[in-house]
């Protein structure tokens, strides 16, 4: 992979965030209102949307390249990693329920990130 400054990304650290969150909030293959509602509350509906947006422009495999392509400037070390970690988990908890998919996808997250 090559190097890339973080002059030439697009996306602040909260905008990669939110794009996280909501691909995360699809790990049960269900993004509740609940979800929905975290992430406009932390992130702002205009930074939901443009996220979303390009979210949903975009196939599986270009979501993941995209979410590596800011790995060395915005998640670089164990204790980033850990906070953007933390905010996923917070995400999976906040409909009640922390489903065997979710799980999944943390630890397939831990292991990409």
């Amino acid at each position: 992979m090559d190097i890339i400054k973080k002059e030439e990304l697009d996306w602040s650290y909260e905008e990669l965030l939110c794009f996280l969150l909501i691909h995360a909030s699809y790990a049960d293959m269900e993004f509740t209102e609940d979800e929905k509602h975290m992430i406009i509350n932390k992130y702002g509906h205009k930074s939901y949307e443009k996220m979303n947006d390009i979210y949903d422009g975009l196939g599986e495999y270009e979501r993941l390249a995209t979410i590596l392509k800011y790995k060395g400037v915005y998640y670089p070390t164990v204790d980033r990693k850990g906070e953007i970690l933390n905010e996923i988990s917070k995400l999976f908890e906040v409909d009640g329920s922390y489903s065997k998919l979710e799980k999944t996808q943390m630890n397939f997250l831990n292991k990409l990130l």
